[in-house]
């Protein structure tokens, strides 16, 4: 099984876009207005940025946005120390990079009010592997 697509609420889905694209390398597929963008990366992944206040009705979204982001992994750390840099530059407000979870990780918050995590791959230590029959 493959995941083939994410979408995400986005408060400025052309911003988000253009980001995507500038600093993740995703191309952009289809643009519906200030409504929606669909993206795609090298790999087939799906990334679709909407804003469809009308569709959150009834729909409570967490008041914690911190702990809803998605993570871009780099192959090493001086590729997540240069898109920090990068992004810097740019003026993004941008955490600096730290060792969290075994990886090396920055975060940053979207236009579109989600974060975005930069980060090495987070290595799984034996013990902490997943086994379905562990009883």
């Amino acid at each position: 099984m493959k995941l083939n697509h994410i979408n995400l609420y986005s408060h400025d889905t052309e911003a988000d876009r253009a980001m995507f694209e500038q600093y993740f390398g995703l191309h952009t597929l289809v643009v519906r207005g200030s409504k929606m963008a669909i993206m795609q990366d090298n790999d087939g992944l799906i990334l679709i940025v909407n804003h469809f206040e009308n569709k959150l009705d009834g729909f409570d979204y967490p008041k914690q946005f911190d702990i809803l982001h998605i993570g871009f992994i780099q192959t090493s750390r001086e590729d997540v120390d240069a898109l920090y840099k990068r992004l810097s530059t740019d003026g993004w407000e941008v955490q600096a990079p730290r060792n969290a979870h075994g990886a090396w990780s920055f975060y940053f918050r979207a236009k579109g009010g989600y974060f975005i995590e930069v980060t090495t791959l987070t290595p799984v230590r034996t013990e902490e592997a997943y086994q379905e029959n562990s009883q």
